[in-house]
């Protein structure tokens, strides 16, 4: 029997964006771990300059996204996560969803075209974020909810008792950070 080698979607989706982001011709690359025990590593981002190879790795978290029907929601899709330990060999937790094209040709509510959300944490934010999930009553919580409208408005809804804001943690907005994490420009 030949061993086939498979990655999961939402690794495939980082790691196409990452790809097209961090172009190779800069010296940048993109490798999947063979072995699935590799415990908290999933993609790992590699930068070869001036003869030193400089690697970040992430963890990749996915949540199909759900379409809001209250017409009093103040947003128009939400994620949801279940609380998990973020492994000491992770460097960047990537939090990604698949939300549909509302905005695209046809009338949108059931459109073909999919578009991709993703949230970049260090590990040391998702470690205080997840240390810090809380009911409305305080108590801590083992879920936390994304809400958003795409493409910018992006909050926390469960898991703080009051919204919080995290538009400026989606991957595009955070790729300065990667980028000095794996090397100089």
């Amino acid at each position: 029997m030949e061993p086939i080698l498979t990655l999961r979607y939402s690794e495939w989706l980082v790691a196409a964006h990452l790809l097209k982001a961090l172009p190779a011709k800069q010296g940048y690359s993109v490798f999947a771990p063979l072995s699935r025990q590799e415990k908290g590593v999933d993609l790992l981002l590699t930068r070869r300059h001036h003869g030193v190879t400089r690697t970040a790795a992430l963890q990749i978290k996915y949540s199909r996204a759900y379409e809001k029907t209250r017409s009093d929601e103040p947003f128009q899709f939400g994620t949801f996560f279940r609380a998990f330990a973020v492994s000491e060999r992770t460097d960047f937790v990537v939090l990604a969803t698949l939300y549909p094209n509302v905005t695209g040709r046809g009338g949108g509510a059931r459109s073909s075209w999919w578009l991709p959300l993703m949230l970049l944490f260090r590990r040391k934010e998702m470690v205080t974020l997840l240390s810090s999930l809380r009911t409305r009553s305080g108590k801590a919580d083992r879920m936390f909810y994304f809400a958003f409208n795409p493409p910018n408005h992006i909050a926390l809804t469960r898991g703080a008792p009051v919204h919080r804001d995290f538009s400026s943690f989606s991957l595009t907005t955070r790729l300065p950070i990667l980028r000095r994490y794996v090397g100089p420009a």
